[in-house]
């Protein structure tokens, strides 16, 4: 399910580290600060720092106070700076700590990463999981740094535990459903993969400001291909019905739009097909899509279709393409088209001809 199961290490960081602790040290046993020039572990940036000014090579200064090149540092760009006396100092400078290397635990299913080390502990929520544990080892570190933790991670290691919290996308790569002008988080999703260039698709559900659900619902009215997920553009089929809720706690509208096709009893004499979806609950998929598979072809087919038929009907129609599975995800547990140009008088005659149905 996920892209990564194993902890991982990354021993250039663990050696870094103790590289850089024994550089800092050396630094303030001179009365230096250790820096560099550029983004490298949690030391402070030469560029972020105001007023600095170039001299020459490697040299530069502030009215604060001096920079020179540091001696003896097992990486380029390594700076000393020599404050000037009762200067005021950067953020940056101030309260320089002792960082020290730590490992931590993912909790795949509560999203959250949790680090323990000496009397230090940190918690982190709602990470991205659709990172590798590369970067996501990076994204850790950059927050660490961002908060001036004094902690550095260099090892993280996966665990799935059983979680009160039921995510829609367990493996965290949520889709986002995109026009020209918005974007919009996505919560469940039906598509027929049909083209490799555009697909049809039949439901979706939205998270989002309500400028963006109504520009992104005017896309897909228009029929014309404007919208995208997941990079590859979806063209509604036919006509769309959209039910709004608001999420006050969240500031945000939750829209579910669906084809007209793929609403019970709404289907129409001309349509070439219909749809079945399912959504919430804990049952068998396939057992729920035999069920509304039949209803749909008792309430669209002009002869009767006994309920004892689902099964071996759904199983022949399948294996002969007269129903198709949907690309499913998020509250959307399964879906089907029911491709209603196919002869299914002709099937249903030829399974009773051959006694495989009986009436």
């Amino acid at each position: 399910m996920y892209a990564w199961k194993e902890p991982y290490e990354d021993e250039y960081i663990q050696e870094g580290i103790d590289e850089l602790r024994q550089a800092q040290k050396n630094a303030a046993t001179n009365g230096r600060i250790l820096l560099s020039s550029y983004e490298h572990f949690w030391l402070p940036v030469l560029d972020d720092l105001p007023d600095v000014e170039i001299l020459g090579r490697n040299q530069h200064t502030a009215p604060y106070g001096k920079f020179e090149p540091a001696p003896d540092v097992p990486f380029h760009g390594a700076l000393w700076f020599a404050p000037n006396p009762n200067a005021e100092l950067p953020a940056a400078l101030k309260n320089i700590k002792e960082w020290i290397p730590a490992s931590a635990v993912v909790d795949m299913n509560a999203r959250m990463v949790k680090i323990e080390v000496e009397e230090i502990e940190i918690t982190f929520t709602a990470i991205n999981l659709s990172l590798n544990a590369h970067q996501l080892l990076g994204e850790i570190n950059q927050e660490l740094v961002r908060v001036n933790a004094g902690v550095y991670v260099y090892r993280i290691e996966p665990v799935d535990e059983a979680a009160p919290v039921h995510h829609l996308f367990p493996d965290g790569r949520i889709p986002v459903l995109t026009n020209a002008h918005t974007r919009a988080d996505v919560t469940g999703y039906a598509v027929l993969e049909d083209r490799p260039y555009q697909h049809t698709l039949v439901y979706v559900g939205i998270a989002a400001h309500k400028t963006s659900v109504e520009s992104l619902w005017a896309s897909l009215i228009r029929g014309k291909g404007s919208c995208s997920m997941r990079g590859t553009s979806v063209l509604a089929d036919g006509e769309v019905r959209m039910i709004t809720q608001p999420l006050t706690d969240f500031n945000v509208l939750h829209a579910g739009i669906i084809c007209r096709k793929a609403l019970p009893g709404k289907w129409e004499a001309k349509d070439d097909a219909a749809y079945a979806l399912v959504f919430d609950g804990e049952g068998d998929v396939d057992l729920e899509l035999q069920t509304l598979v039949l209803k749909r072809l008792q309430e669209t087919l002009p002869f009767p279709i006994p309920d004892t038929w689902a099964r071996t009907l759904w199983e022949y129609a399948l294996d002969a393409e007269y129903i198709q599975r949907l690309e499913t995800g998020g509250d959307c547990r399964g879906g089907l088209r029911i491709d209603l140009s196919r002869p299914w008088q002709e099937l249903v005659q030829n399974l009773l001809e051959q006694e495989i149905l009986k009436v």
